[in-house]
């Protein structure tokens, strides 16, 4: 009787666990957003794009280009990530900062960046979000 009890248990366990598995939505489930557009004014950079009806938020990946040693050639990219709930991320200019001769003092960045975003599907625990990113704009730090 208890080897019954002890195998239904262990049984409903793995169906639970199975239902749960199966609820998760499947990667790549939000749409990218579209449009993305990047202007800069004014010591402030605006990121703006369309909303995704699915995203309860956003992840807007900035890459900058660096020149590190000197020579003229960007030979590093510096990675910058936002999330945000809204379709419009605006990030002052002194916040592209990077200690990249590495005196422990931070240099602000200037020069090419690439933005992409891309909609993030509601609630924790749904694992790693292989959703589209939008199409990459181009921006010149100054």
């Amino acid at each position: 009787m208890k080897k019954a009890i002890l195998f239904s248990l262990v049984v409903g366990m793995i169906l639970m666990f199975a239902s749960l598995a199966m609820a998760k939505k499947e990667p790549g489930s939000v749409p990218q957003p579209e449009n993305l557009t990047c202007i800069v004014g004014s010591g402030l950079v605006t990121f703006d794009w369309d909303d995704v009806a699915t995203a309860v938020k956003y992840s807007l990946d900035v890459d900058v280009e660096v020149d590190s040693d000197g020579d003229g050639e960007n030979d590093m990219t510096v990675e910058f990530s936002v999330s945000t709930v809204e379709s419009i991320a605006i990030i002052s200019t002194t916040e592209f900062v990077y200690d990249i001769d590495g005196d422990g003092s931070p240099d602000q960045l200037t020069g090419p960046a690439t933005a992409k975003v891309k909609g993030l599907d509601p609630g924790r625990g749904i694992g790693r979000q292989n959703n589209l990113f939008s199409s990459p704009c181009v921006v010149d730090l100054p």
